[in-house]
C-alpha cells in the first residue's frame, strides 16, 4: 500500500483548502486515480485538517498521485511535493492506523476521525475501488481505534476541534451568553450544538436549512432561524460560530459590518474547511476571529495531557499493526503459489526446518521453534 499526506502538520489552512475534495467532486477525483495506471485499488480521506489517497497495486504511483493533486488544487507538483509525505508498505499501514486512532489529529484523540474514515472508504468499497488488501488494511485499522478508545484514556474526556469551539465560548466573560450558529444541522455543527447546550445561561440562535426548504429542530432551548435571516441576528450574538460545508462564504466583512450596530466584543469561530467566515473580520473594530489554524494552539494542552494514553495506545497499534501484516504476508503468498500445500507438503519437516534456518533471521527461526514446541 501507498498514501500521500497533506495535512494540518504540513500545511497551513489555506494550503489545505486548496487541497481538500468536497463530497460532490469525490467520486470524480476517486475515479481518475483509479485511471492511473497499475493502481488496483484507493480510498481518499478529505477533512478540514488532512488529505490523504490510500493506493494498493503494482509499483510506486506517488509522482502520479501527487500530479492528480495538483490538477485539483490547480497548482502544479512542485507545489504539492513541499507539503506532502510519502508513505509505503507497513509504513503506510501504520500511519493509517495512527490516523483512525487520533493519534495523528490536530487534537490527539478526537472522535470525528474515526467516523470520518469509515465513511471515506465505504464510500470507496461501495463503488468498487477497494479489494482484500485494503479491505482488510482499512477495517483492521478500524477494529485498532475502537481498542485505543475501549483500552486507554486517550479519547476520555472527549476533545474535539467541535469542543474546543464551544470551550472558546464558554470562557467569554459574560453571564448570559447569546450564540449564532451557523450550520447546526451538520455533523460539526450538532456536536457543537450538543455542547452549547450542555451549559446554563447559554441561549442558542440555530440557522437551519435543507435543499428542500428550512426545517426545525427538535432540540429544546433553540431558536431556529432561517439561514436566510442570518445577518439579522448578528446584532444579537456574543459569539457567532460557522460549521457548514459550504464553497461560498457565510458571512462577509461588508455585510457584517452592515449589520452590526451596537458597539460590543463579539466572537467569530470559523471550523469549517474550506472557510466559512471572511478573514476581513478579524479587522473590524472589536471582533475577535478565531480559525482552524488558532484551534491548533488551543490543543496543544489537551494534548499534553494525553502523552502517557500516547504510548498506551502504541502498544496497541504495534500489536494489531503486527498481526495485519501477517495476514496480508500469507495472502501474497497463498496467491503467488498456487497449490503451495501440495508443493511443500513434499517436504519433511526437518527438511523445511533446514529451509528456514538459512533464509530468515535467528530472532524468527527462534520464534519458529517456539511455535512448535508449543504445539
Amino acid at each position: 500500500m501507498e498514501c500521500i499526506s497533506i495535512s494540518h502538520k504540513t500545511a497551513k489552512s489555506e494550503d489545505r483548502q486548496k487541497c481538500y475534495i468536497s463530497r460532490e467532486n469525490a467520486e470524480s477525483f476517486l475515479g481518475e486515480i483509479m485511471e492511473i495506471d497499475q493502481v488496483e485499488q484507493s480510498v481518499i480521506l478529505s477533512t478540514c485538517n488532512r488529505m490523504e489517497i490510500y493506493v494498493q497495486g503494482e509499483g510506486n504511483r506517488f509522482k502520479e498521485l501527487e500530479e492528480a493533486v495538483a490538477k485539483a488544487a490547480d497548482s502544479d507538483a512542485d507545489w504539492v511535493r513541499g507539503r506532502v509525505r510519502r508513505y509505503q508498505g507497513k509504513k503506510a499501514i501504520r500511519h493509517l492506523f495512527r490516523v483512525v486512532c487520533g493519534m495523528e489529529s490536530m487534537v490527539i484523540g478526537e472522535d470525528e476521525i474515526l467516523g470520518q474514515t469509515r465513511d471515506a472508504y465505504l464510500f470507496s468499497k461501495e463503488r468498487g475501488c477497494t479489494g482484500y488488501e485494503l479491505n482488510s488494511i482499512f477495517q483492521a485499522a478500524l477494529a485498532c481505534a475502537k481498542r485505543v478508545r475501549t483500552e486507554t484514556m486517550i479519547s476520555k474526556t472527549s476533545v474535539s476541534v467541535a469542543t474546543l469551539a464551544a470551550s472558546a465560548v464558554f470562557r467569554l466573560p459574560l453571564q448570559e451568553k447569546t450564540v449564532l450558529l451557523i450550520g447546526s444541522s451538520g455533523q460539526m455543527g450538532s456536536i457543537i450544538l450538543k455542547n452549547l447546550l450542555s451549559q446554563e445561561n447559554i441561549r442558542v440562535i440555530a440557522t437551519v436549512r435543507s435543499h428542500n426548504g428550512t426545517y426545525q429542530s427538535n432540540d429544546s432551548g433553540v431558536e431556529n432561524v432561517d439561514y436566510q435571516e442570518r445577518y439579522r441576528y448578528l446584532e444579537e450574538a456574543d459569539a457567532v460560530i460557522s460549521a457548514t460545508s459550504s464553497p461560498h462564504y457565510t458571512l462577509t466583512a461588508k455585510r457584517v459590518q452592515e449589520a452590526i450596530r451596537t458597539p460590543k466584543e463579539r466572537l467569530f469561530l470559523d471550523i469549517s474547511m474550506p472557510p466559512d467566515i471572511d478573514a476581513d473580520i478579524a479587522g473590524m473594530t472589536q471582533c475577535r476571529l478565531i480559525s482552524l489554524d488558532d484551534i491548533h494552539q488551543l490543543a496543544q494542552e489537551n494534548n499534553r495531557r494525553k502523552q502517557q494514553a500516547l504510548v498506551d495506545a502504541e502498544e496497541i497499534l504495534k500489536e494489531d499493526l503486527e498481526k495485519i501484516c501477517k495476514v496480508l504476508s500469507f495472502h501474497r503468498f497463498t496467491e503467488a503459489i498456487p497449490g503451495w500445500k501440495e508443493r511443500y507438503g513434499q517436504y519433511s519437516a526437518e527438511k523445511l526446518l533446514y529451509l528456514l534456518r538459512d533464509e530468515v533471521d535467528s530472532a524468527s527461526f527462534e520464534a519458529v521453534l517456539k511455535v512448535l514446541e508449543r504445539n
